[in-house]
């Protein structure tokens, strides 16, 4: 990293770290915009990596990773990622925007269930808060194709940490699935109100999880890798993707031709230490 790059970084750390330490986010939000105009996507991730690698807690880098987002996002708006059809950032992002509409059509059924006095008032509802719950299970397919196929690479390229919030942000939305499935389950059996209670607020909680991670991806982390990784690794990549599979939703214009790769024993040599999932292609 040249000394330019170094000093944007340090000096988006010490932002950073003035959040931590309580500063109120609209006091440094103008010295934000304009260290945005100079710093990368992959400075951003770097510097998260390195607070942690200092000391800082993760679950506070977390929390601070959001917020930080929040103050940058005027600043991070504007720039469609761009990535061709079968390339993997192409179809994760289209399997995003399948996704990001289940969510939103879940949001659109929060204030009918809100006001429903009883099961029967909301039986249309609930039957499709099942039908899209079936959907977000399936997306599970593109989180674990992120975590087994293009997390790896990013760690190849000094990126650990970034991944490493990401996986625990799949894991809580995993978890908030979960949790939405067994009130479903639990309809007949809750009183009315707390059931409706609980589904709503974890549908709430599910929305705003997901969104969020959403935004941190496509603004931060897939910048990132576009930035670092090279045109080999895609196919490297690729081939992994294809292997795991893709969801039923994944639209097949957007998936290309499977990627067919042969490695010589010095090419698989050289992927040591990467974790494509349990799985190589030779």
């Amino acid at each position: 990293m040249n000394n330019g790059a170094e000093e944007r970084k340090e000096r988006l750390k010490e932002l950073i770290r003035a959040l931590h330490a309580g500063v109120p986010p609209e006091e440094v939000k103008g010295r934000f915009r304009e260290l945005l105009r100079e710093i990368g996507p992959s400075e951003i991730s770097k510097a998260e990596q390195e607070l942690i690698e200092e000391g800082m807690p993760p679950e506070e880098v977390h929390r601070l990773c959001d917020l930080h987002l929040a103050v940058l996002k005027e600043s991070l708006e504007g720039s469609e990622l761009q990535a061709p059809p079968g390339h993997p950032i192409h179809i994760l992002l289209r399997e995003h925007e399948f996704v990001r509409g289940v969510i939103e059509e879940l949001a659109g059924l929060l204030p009918r269930l809100e006001q429903a006095e009883d099961l029967t008032g909301v039986s249309e509802e609930l039957h499709r808060v099942e039908e899209l719950l079936g959907h977000l299970r399936e997306y599970d397919k593109h989180k674990v194709r992120e975590e087994d196929a293009l997390f790896p690479y990013l760690e190849r390229h000094g990126v650990t940490q970034p991944p490493a919030i990401m996986w625990t942000e799949h894991d809580q939305q995993r978890e908030q699935i979960k949790g939405v499935g067994r009130t479903l389950g639990e309809a007949g059996e809750m009183d009315f109100g707390e059931f409706k209670g609980d589904l709503t607020a974890r549908l709430e909680a599910l929305r705003d999880l997901v969104l969020k991670h959403f935004y941190k991806e496509e603004r931060v982390l897939f910048p990132t890798a576009l930035e670092l990784i090279g045109e080999d690794e895609w196919l490297q990549i690729k081939a992994s993707m294809d292997e795991l599979g893709y969801c039923y939703f994944t639209p097949p214009e957007a998936v290309g031709e499977r990627a067919c790769l042969l490695y010589t024993s010095d090419a698989a040599d050289e992927l040591d230490g990467v974790d494509l999932g349990g799985r190589r292609i030779i």
